[in-house]
């Protein structure tokens, strides 16, 4: 692989933006990844560095090869961080990585206690179940509804009843296309 060229701005990644910022981006897996914005060249060239070491780039193709690790990295990039959006930029890549310490935990502790996995899925098939069992019962009362409005036959529920509003409403968006009303008149 050819080595990354540096810009006119003397750092990989980054490039002057007509508003005098400076933009910070990388190439991952042949797509684009957007850093951000920064007020000097050094912010957008230590958060290139930062990527870089997440992707892990070989300290050769980063901007500061004297930085021995990703967490260094970092630490050289905070105090670089003036404007709350940079800083919250920041703060979401460090959620990112409580995110995948969280993953991390789960995936230890679903091979830790792998009876408790068992009783979690067991509840929500359960629950689905439930769920499809009541949804068939307000098919059948509506149904039911149907045939006697078909049939011409009093229905045991009055218009002014809650339940028919509620069953043909919470029915009709699930289970039935929406119907259209024909014309017989020209």
């Amino acid at each position: 692989m050819a080595p990354r060229r540096r810009s006119n701005m003397g750092f990989i990644g980054v490039r002057l933006r007509p508003a005098g910022h400076f933009a910070a981006e990388i190439t991952a897996g042949g797509a684009r990844v957007w850093l951000g914005t920064f007020y000097t060249k050094e912010a957008a060239a230590r958060a290139y560095d930062v990527a870089a070491w997440r992707f892990g780039r070989p300290r050769h193709e980063m901007n500061f090869p004297e930085v021995r690790s990703l967490t260094e990295a970092r630490v050289s990039l905070e105090p670089l961080l003036r404007s709350q959006g940079e800083a919250r930029r920041y703060r979401s890549g460090r959620r990112i990585d409580t995110t995948e310490a969280d993953e991390q935990f789960m995936a230890q502790w679903r091979r830790d206690h792998p009876g408790d996995v068992e009783a979690t899925r067991a509840f929500w098939k359960e629950k689905q179940t439930y769920r499809r069992e009541r949804r068939a019962g307000k098919r059948q009362r509506r149904a039911e509804y149907e045939a006697e409005y078909a049939k011409g036959e009093a229905s045991t529920w009055g218009e002014d009843d809650e339940r028919w509003l509620w069953n043909l409403s919470s029915t009709a968006s699930e289970d039935t296309p929406a119907r259209t009303k024909i014309s017989t008149t020209d």
